[in-house]
């Protein structure tokens, strides 16, 4: 535990081309990279526990939305920016009684 304490914070780092997204995690047990489309293609993806997740992102209005299905169950991820330029992010489960979770997100040195 005093290890992980002490452990710097994972960075993100994204990258966005039209549709095509590029997204690597840095954290303190190596990097974690996703690739995809955000046209509701299905695409697979390996967590940060090794495990696979079936995902698909879309659009819905200005708000990019990932659904993804694992080990844990089915859950919906939804990123969007705001006029700050501060990224905002939820986390859904889609199971019956799922909890949800977010977070806001500013650029490092603003």
């Amino acid at each position: 535990r005093l290890a992980a304490s002490r452990a710097p914070w994972p960075s993100w780092e994204f990258k966005q081309e039209q549709d095509q997204f590029s997204f690597c995690n840095h954290t303190m047990l190596g990097d974690i990279r996703e690739e995809f489309v955000a046209d509701g293609t299905p695409y697979s993806t390996v967590d940060g526990h090794k495990q696979t997740l079936e995902c698909a992102a879309i659009w819905e209005g200005s708000t990019l939305v990932i659904e993804r299905c694992g080990p844990q169950g089915r859950f919906r991820e939804e990123r969007s920016i705001d006029e700050k330029g501060q990224l905002h992010f939820k986390l859904q489960g889609m199971e019956e009684k799922s909890i949800a979770w977010g977070r806001t997100f500013k650029r490092k040195g603003t």
